[in-house]
């Protein structure tokens, strides 16, 4: 098995267990404060997966010169695995594991909307597109496509970094 999707499927189901735990905890539902700050931290996860599938294919090379584009195609495939599964997990809670999640979501949103004096024109314009994020098509933009191309992006800094970094071969 290429070390992309490997590292894919490890990203991807790490991911999917962080986000079950935010679900679990109330993160996105009774303690969205908190789960602001959850769901930046587990940005954490892909970079160190990444760091290390880089890390381990620059180490098998013989010079250590990872190219910039090698660096970028494992980023995205990588992180186009780990969205695949990441998005069937959402597409799966939010349909069939617990549907009504999001209405719970939106009323903490709403009373921060209507405290801040949010015209309700664009309180109720906000809501249909908060809906529409969590549907399965809405969902395919924000993570197959969103998480993809971050990790293109973080392929990228990640290789760069590494190129700067002492070389030791296997």
């Amino acid at each position: 098995m290429k070390p992309e999707i490997k590292y894919g499927l490890a990203c991807g189901a790490a991911l999917c267990a962080w986000i079950a735990l935010e679900y679990l905890l109330g993160f996105h539902t009774t303690r969205p404060d908190l789960g602001a700050w959850t769901g930046l931290l587990s940005n954490l996860i892909p970079l160190v997966v990444l760091f290390l599938l880089l890390r381990k294919k620059r180490a098998a090379l013989f010079d250590g010169r990872l190219s910039l584009g090698a660096g970028i195609w494992a980023g995205l495939l990588t992180s186009f695995v780990a969205a695949l599964l990441v998005y069937c997990f959402l597409a799966a809670y939010t349909t069939y594991l617990n549907p009504t999640w999001i209405d719970q979501a939106l009323e903490h949103k709403v009373a921060l909307w209507r405290a801040e004096q949010v015209a309700e024109v664009e309180i109720q314009g906000r809501i249909v597109r908060y809906r529409g994020a969590y549907t399965p098509v809405g969902l395919l933009g924000n993570t197959l496509v969103g998480m993809t191309l971050r990790g293109g992006l973080l392929g990228l800094g990640l290789t760069v970094l590494l190129r700067r970094l002492p070389h030791r071969p296997d």
